[in-house]
């Protein structure tokens, strides 16, 4: 049986390596990504022969990354039916090279099925850096109004030194438009404090717009491999015409110029957070699938 356990800041020197060698490419790749998102569905992990489990429990399914490490495909699988011990199983995250593995070796036992609002949009760094050309006209119309209205703004890193202020910055955000005291959005808060809390250990960039002495965006990332750079968190005040606009332009320039793509995560199938992904026109919308037993 699979020994799962809470996950830990410990576990990203051992974890970290082998979810970029699986060459995997999507959100839930990213260490650091998990480590938020266990904050709120109580993810535990297991690593047996160098090679990643995840889960989580559902009101009717036990969800479970698909597997990411060098052991036998067909055997990773196999211990995750083992240890869901005859309960129902969700499987998440499934690339579709991994999915047609699945069609071909489980689909006695599984339905798998495109999982649309899991799936990631991924961009050109040098589109969001740049916004050129007229798909980007009203997104370079934003910041000009935002330079117009603050002129005297700056771009920060986040460092050791200033860490407290971003945090101050999350939680004041969350203060804010958390109005009806969501559980997911208050999960989500404590799991980028911890971010913050430990961004180098985690080999973690962070950034913030700075306007009138005051934070007004922030954001965080961390490499999924040397091509592409996860944005696992962006906040801005959304009364601050283009603040949104400004951290997403000034973070891929200053940041991410050594990186050919960048992935924004999924949309979870929230209409205005999707429309507002398709508006920077991405490259790739990543498809995922989801295999559910029956």
């Amino acid at each position: 049986m699979l020994k799962f356990r809470n996950i830990e800041i410990e576990d990203y020197e051992k974890v970290s390596p082998l979810l970029k060698s699986s060459g995997i490419e999507n959100c839930e790749h990213c260490f650091a990504t998990m480590l938020v998102w266990s904050m709120r569905h109580d993810i535990q992990i297991a690593v047996e022969e160098n090679t990643v489990f995840m889960r989580s429990f559902g009101r009717e399914h036990i969800w479970y990354l698909y597997p990411r490490g060098q052991m036998d495909k067909k055997q990773a699988i196999e211990k995750i039916i083992r240890d869901a011990d005859g309960k129902k199983i969700s499987i998440y995250g499934i690339d579709e090279n991994n999915a047609e593995f699945l069609k071909e070796n489980f689909s006695d036992i599984f339905d798998i099925k495109e999982d649309r609002n899991g799936a990631d949009y991924i961009y050109r760094t040098s589109d969001l850096a740049n916004l050129p050309g007229k798909n980007y006209q009203k997104k370079r119309n934003h910041i000009s109004r935002f330079l117009r209205e603050n002129p005297d703004y700056r771009f920060i890193l986040l460092s050791e030194d200033n860490k407290q202020i971003a945090k101050q910055f999350v939680g004041d955000w969350c203060n804010i438009y958390n109005t009806e005291n969501s559980w997911d959005l208050a999960s989500e808060q404590k799991g980028i404090l911890l971010l913050i809390d430990h961004f180098e250990k985690l080999g973690i960039m962070g950034a913030m717009i700075e306007s009138q002495g005051k934070i007004v965006a922030f954001s965080l990332a961390a490499p999924i491999n040397e091509k592409m750079v996860d944005v696992m968190v962006e906040k801005a005040y959304h009364e601050i015409n283009g603040a949104y606009a400004v951290i997403n332009r000034d973070f891929a320039l200053n940041c991410f110029t050594q990186f050919e793509l960048i992935n924004r995560e999924d949309d979870m199938g929230i209409e205005n957070l999707r429309k507002a992904k398709m508006s920077y026109f991405p490259t790739e919308i990543r498809k995922k699938f989801l295999a559910q037993s029956r």
